[in-house]
């Protein structure tokens, strides 16, 4: 993408919307097997992630920016505190986490930024009242579709800032902390719909 020129700036933000705030920093030992690792072949790449990254997802972001794939990372999330942190790269470049609660104070602190190419990842588990885990059915409430539709609008600010501006989009749809499939896929068809028309373009590009 780089050599094409594509990207404005070296490495892209990432905004990420998700129940667990996914940021487990790599040990020394992963940081050794990230310096081997040939990031411009796909299929090592791939390899990598699939047999060496932790199957809790908790460091894949940290991986990602520790090897400047990713800059600065911005959270929208359920748990813990609001919380801002810094973190150094393997070149030496310093990456901001910002890390907020309610979807109106990041979007009043996106109004400030000026990135010139973002990531968005979703992770459906968000839209979950209390913890989502499959196993403890008495303990979360999949969001009701109006709940949902607040969050993922394309007319809303945040959506304003972030849609010219991605470079690449994600859902991952965390069946195990949406109560199962079932629940997943509802959340995800309104998701789609928010975003996306009946033929599949943009809703943004084409309402």
């Amino acid at each position: 993408m780089k050599k094409k020129g594509w990207l404005q700036q070296k490495a892209p933000t990432l905004v990420t919307i998700d129940w667990h705030r996914d940021l487990a920093r790599p040990d020394n030992e992963m940081k050794n097997q990230l310096k081997a690792l040939d990031t411009k072949s796909l299929s090592d790449a791939a390899n990598f992630v699939w047999a060496r990254f932790d199957q809790t997802n908790d460091g894949h972001i940290f991986c990602a920016a520790w090897l400047n794939l990713i800059g600065d990372i911005i959270l929208l999330k359920n748990s813990a505190g609001e919380m801002q942190d810094s973190f150094i790269d393997i070149e030496g470049n310093e990456h901001q986490i910002y890390e907020f609660r309610a979807v109106e104070r990041l979007e009043k602190f996106l109004q400030q930024r000026d990135d010139k190419n973002i990531f968005f990842d979703i992770d459906l588990d968000y839209f979950i009242h209390g913890k989502g885990n499959v196993f403890y059915p008495d303990s979360f409430e999949p969001y009701k579709k109006e709940e949902i539709k607040r969050i993922i609008d394309h007319k809303r600010p945040i959506f304003q800032y972030l849609l010219p501006r991605i470079d690449g989009f994600t859902i991952a749809q965390e069946p195990s902390y949406c109560g199962g499939i079932a629940n997943s896929c509802r959340i995800m068809e309104v998701v789609d719909r928010q975003l996306f028309n009946k033929l599949n373009n943009w809703r943004h590009l084409s309402d």
